[in-house]
């Protein structure tokens, strides 16, 4: 609360006054309720999304941006994912024009509007069942960040040739491999070679190149490769860009060889970086690299070798085999994803039973939506406001684990800035319980809102798990305010505003009232903006750069 009475700040209010008498829908009578009044001030659209697919359980995420960068790395945040069927309804900020829906290997581009894909199909080779297909694409290597995590990355699930239950005795084994496809890799521009290598099993430990024997492909058949020929991108096994140019719904099968008893197989992998090993002491030392996942925790690489490909054995049906996953980059790398799917191919062997070194848990993509923006409050209730919408800025994401019976919800909570003197308090009220959770305390001062402020991080942050259904507030110390509190000092003004995290949006600097920083608000409150896209163009003179 900062607003004292001057002359031209009393005028400044009379022409919001007379602004909302004249232009705002609440006025004339449009709006019947305190939730009616909270959804005149939305800046997001209910879009629902439909999905089935041949295969229930296929993975799906929706994005509202192109999900890779220019190498083929899985870099944006979904919006929602989930496995078909899929009924679900997303808010998607008003700015968004196209929804980007990635599935099965296919990414899809449409308009901004509800979304019905019917019976999608995986396509399926000669040697593979659409079932097989849909369960490596969506239950073993998902397109999604980080599906291998923590102390799983240190792991090494290289065949092992030794003897297996359930197999009659042999001398060698023999293998072959299946291109399956990339998981997405190719979208964004990314492209990769694998070879295949061998070595002695009692040699894992300590495993240099020289212990290796390399495989790759000459004159169309697999054969011994000097490792200086993969470094030159040279005798691959397969190129995916090859593979998947035949648009063919057949993909190709290569025979490995025999290896007798007592050995390990391996595979390197080359995309857009260099030489990447699913044996961990052939990929190169990290010194530190932290790992920051979606869900808040993190994870510390320190002075460690990690695995760069995932070897996963499953059983399904009359299948039973090994599925392979390679990453293109390591953990502290710009553009790391780990989604572990930017070469899939199907190991298989006979016995079938041949197994990876070691066991990985295989990835847990829980179907959520995924929430994130700012929450601006202006914290005078009941009275008049200054309106710079300043006094309190959090940026939040809310993750809505929507299958789950609970409700589960998780919430991520940042301050940003403030701009008052109250001493405020932000957290989330459950409509179930009657139960209000504060998160973030002692807001008060004027910090990142004023002229000649320095952006800086004001270490104000929070997590917490809720169960039911939520909605924010902020308590100034005598009042709570939500998104439906009705201003009626200034109909056109509400006491929260809630801007999605995607219009990378600047909010006012102290006592610059919101239609200043964004002269499309008040055509918009009026209802004068085709589009209703108001906070995306602002005046610089008057906003907090950061």
């Amino acid at each position: 609360m900062k607003r004292l009475f001057s002359p031209a700040l009393a005028l400044l209010g009379v022409l919001f006054f007379l602004a909302s008498c004249a232009k705002d829908p609440v006025e004339n009578g449009n709006v019947s309720s305190n939730e009616d009044y909270a959804k005149s001030f939305s800046n997001r659209k209910e879009v629902k999304v439909n999905i089935s697919s041949q295969n229930e359980g296929a993975f799906y995420a929706v994005y509202y941006e192109f999900p890779y960068n220019e190498t083929g790395d899985l870099v944006a945040d979904y919006a929602l994912c989930g496995r078909t069927p899929i009924d679900q309804t997303i808010s998607v900020p008003t700015h968004v024009k196209k929804l980007y829906i990635l599935g099965e290997g296919v990414l899809k581009i449409v308009d901004t509007g509800d979304i019905a894909i019917t019976k999608s199909g995986t396509r399926a080779s000669t040697a593979i069942s659409s079932e097989v297909l849909t369960n490596i694409n969506s239950i073993y290597f998902p397109e999604a960040k980080y599906n291998f995590r923590h102390e799983d990355l240190y792991k090494c699930t290289d065949l092992v040739i030794t003897d297996v239950e359930a197999a009659e005795e042999f001398e060698t084994a023999q293998a072959w491999i299946t291109f399956v496809g990339d998981g997405g890799f190719n979208i964004g521009g990314g492209w990769g070679r694998i070879w295949a290598y061998t070595y002695p099993s009692e040699k894992l430990a300590t495993l240099t190149l020289d212990d290796c024997t390399f495989y790759g492909v000459v004159n169309g058949e697999v054969v011994q490769v000097a490792y200086s020929e993969i470094k030159n991108n040279k005798k691959h096994i397969f190129y995916s860009k090859d593979e998947l140019a035949t648009g063919s719904s057949s993909f190709r099968k290569v025979a490995l060889g025999e290896f007798p008893k007592g050995v390990n197989i391996g595979f390197v992998f080359r995309g857009n970086t260099e030489s990447r090993f699913t044996t961990p002491n052939l990929n190169e030392l990290l010194a530190k690299a932290v790992i920051k996942y979606p869900d808040n925790t993190s994870f510390t690489i320190t002075n460690g070798k990690v695995s760069c490909g995932f070897i996963q054995h499953i059983a399904l049906g009359e299948f039973e085999g090994n599925i392979l996953g390679m990453e293109n980059r390591l953990p502290g790398q710009g553009g790391y994803d780990g989604d572990y799917n930017d070469m899939l191919c199907l190991v298989e062997t006979n016995p079938v039973a041949i197994k990876p070194h070691d066991d990985v848990t295989p990835p847990d993509v829980n179907p959520a939506t995924i929430t994130e923006g700012l929450y601006l409050f202006e914290d005078n209730y009941p009275w008049r406001g200054d309106y710079d919408f300043n006094d309190v800025v959090i940026q939040y994401k809310i993750s809505d684990y929507y299958t789950t019976p609970n409700k589960q919800k998780d919430v991520q909570a940042t301050l940003l800035a403030n701009g008052a003197k109250y001493n405020n308090t932000f957290g989330f009220f459950n409509l179930g319980t009657n139960q209000y959770t504060p998160m973030l305390a002692d807001i008060t001062g004027y910090d990142n809102v004023m002229r000649g402020q320095t952006y800086k991080d004001l270490g104000k942050s929070a997590v917490a798990t809720f169960y039911g259904d939520i909605k924010p507030y902020l308590y100034n110390g005598s009042h709570y305010v939500f998104e439906n509190t009705v201003n009626d000092n200034d109909k056109a003004y509400p006491y929260v505003l809630e801007i999605p995290l995607t219009a990378n949006y600047q909010w006012s600097r102290e006592f610059q009232s919101i239609e200043l920083a964004y002269p499309k608000y008040l055509l918009w409150r009026s209802g004068q903006l085709s589009d209703g896209v108001w906070y995306v163009d602002c005046d610089e003179n008057y906003v907090f750069k950061r």
